[in-house]
């Protein structure tokens, strides 16, 4: 019980650390975030390697305050949004093989009982899910680029941002927000 208790106060001090005052998903800083991620992808010069890992970081957070709001108001059909943001920080640290067959594949939500198959692909619940789940393979993703210098590490962070930004649209904000992709350079 005390590791529950202590995963959870990290896990809050986490995320008031990366908080952005944002008290529901700002999709248009989520948006900003991620188009400035594409920007560099398209460019291939990543400027200042640390910063793009930190904006992933954001994106997360960013995901997760969604996701807890949704929670607040939709307790009844979150229990695989409640997994991904309670173990947000754990992705950090898998491998991309880990990340792609527990969080991408749904091992992990197949291993706590939940039927995968269920799960509205487009639902705002798993775009919330998505929300977290994308960033934190893309600084998985950049950390490698990082590490090896392989520009193929960055066109799969570009494809990663994409379709969050896809999910991103199924995601109920205020009428203000909009998603919008940057294709070009």
């Amino acid at each position: 019980m005390k590791i529950i208790r202590n995963i959870k106060i990290g896990f809050y001090a986490w995320l008031c650390f990366f908080s952005l005052n944002a008290s529901a998903m700002d999709v248009d800083a989520f948006t900003k975030i991620a188009n400035d991620t594409i920007k560099q992808m398209n460019y291939g010069v990543v400027g200042d390697i640390d910063a793009l890992i930190a904006q992933q970081e954001q994106l997360m957070v960013l995901g997760m305050e969604g996701g807890i709001e949704y929670l607040q108001s939709n307790p009844e059909g979150g229990q695989a949004l409640v997994y991904v943001i309670e173990n947000a920080e754990a992705m950090k640290s898998l491998s991309l093989d880990e990340i792609e067959e527990l969080w991408h594949g749904g091992g992990f939500l197949r291993s706590k009982g939940i039927d995968t198959e269920k799960i509205d692909h487009f639902g705002q619940a798993n775009s919330l899910m998505d929300a977290v789940i994308h960033p934190a393979t893309s600084y998985l993703l950049i950390k490698k680029y990082k590490e090896t210098g392989n520009t193929e590490f960055l066109a799969r962070v570009k494809g990663e941002i994409f379709e969050v930004l896809e999910h991103l649209k199924h995601v109920k904000t205020e009428p203000a927000s909009s998603v919008q992709v940057t294709l070009d350079h």
